[in-house]
């Protein structure tokens, strides 16, 4: 099912983003998650795509497999990165043929060892112009990406939310966000663009789960995504114990899902990090509360 048509009808959705696995070790897991997370309610689930397009045949098996053995909307990454308009076409038809119907259009990260991204020549420069690609197509639902607190490389807030309007007029029928770790980002950035638009886009919140405050630091130096003081002061003094931190950094999860549904978000979609039990804790107590339906 195309997700624009799905939106149509399901006003608030839940959804999880998983990975290519790397070892066969990592496929038995996956399948795992798959199987433990699925039947919690998806609408529908995102399959990344390595920088360069390193993992395009292993994204394709993963929507595959999650085509064949739940029957849930798929819809996969696909970024401007080393490929000419020619090559991205000939994978629109690839994932076409595979009953792919949902394109998440990326500019993209350079690969390993590039330190900033170069178009590549008959390439597509931005994401923008991807979605131009997509649209022209004619087959496929287009989500793309919005930041809370801006793109890494872009000059201001403001700058960046006037690109994400660019892509939303474009065609882009969603967007999903980069993680952010309290409410205020996500709701500056809605009332920023449904102001600029002059009418409210689907923005729906992306939401790590927190477990661990380690790996919190490491994950928001390389994306940008700033540590709000409220949960540094809660993390931070127990860091050292793994199972308290697990314990604060879910309940402040679930705490900013909660705020962000009843501020009228959307949906929710969960990193998953092809792990399902904080995934699994996190929809639940949702769902206990009534948050999602």
């Amino acid at each position: 099912m195309r997700l624009d048509e799905l939106f149509a009808r399901r006003p608030r959705t839940l959804s999880f983003e998983f990975f290519p696995p790397k070892n066969e070790r990592g496929w038995h897991t996956l399948e795992d998650t798959i199987d433990q997370l699925i039947p919690l309610g998806a609408d529908f689930v995102s399959v990344t795509y390595g920088a360069g397009g390193g993992t395009r045949e292993k994204t394709r098996e993963v929507i595959e497999h999650i085509a064949k053995n739940t029957g849930v909307p798929a819809m996969a990454h696909l970024t401007c990165v080393n490929a000419t308009k020619a090559e991205l076409r000939g994978l629109f038809d690839e994932y076409s043929a595979h009953g792919v119907a949902n394109l998440l259009a990326l500019r993209g990260d350079p690969p390993k060892g590039q330190p900033r991204f170069i178009p590549t020549d008959g390439g597509c420069e931005y994401a923008s112009d991807l979605i131009d690609l997509i649209r022209a197509d004619g087959r496929f639902a287009i989500l793309c990406a919005a930041f809370p607190e801006k793109h890494p490389e872009a000059a201001s807030r403001e700058a960046d939310w006037a690109n994400l309007c660019r892509k939303f007029e474009k065609g882009a029928c969603a967007a999903i966000t980069q993680c952010f770790f309290e409410p205020a980002p996500y709701l500056d950035l809605r009332a920023h663009v449904t102001a600029a638009l002059g009418r409210e886009p689907r923005i729906i919140p992306g939401i790590l789960p927190v477990t661990d405050w380690a790996a919190l630091v490491r994950f928001c130096a390389v994306c940008g995504a700033s540590i709000p003081e409220s949960l540094r002061e809660t993390l931070e003094p127990v860091a050292a114990d793994r199972v308290e931190t697990r314990k604060r950094g879910i309940a402040a999860t679930i705490r900013l899902c909660r705020e962000l549904l009843e501020a009228g978000a959307p949906g929710i979609h969960l990193y998953a990090l092809n792990r399902s039990t904080a995934a699994a804790e996190i929809v639940t107590a949702l769902r206990e509360s009534g948050h999602l339906d």
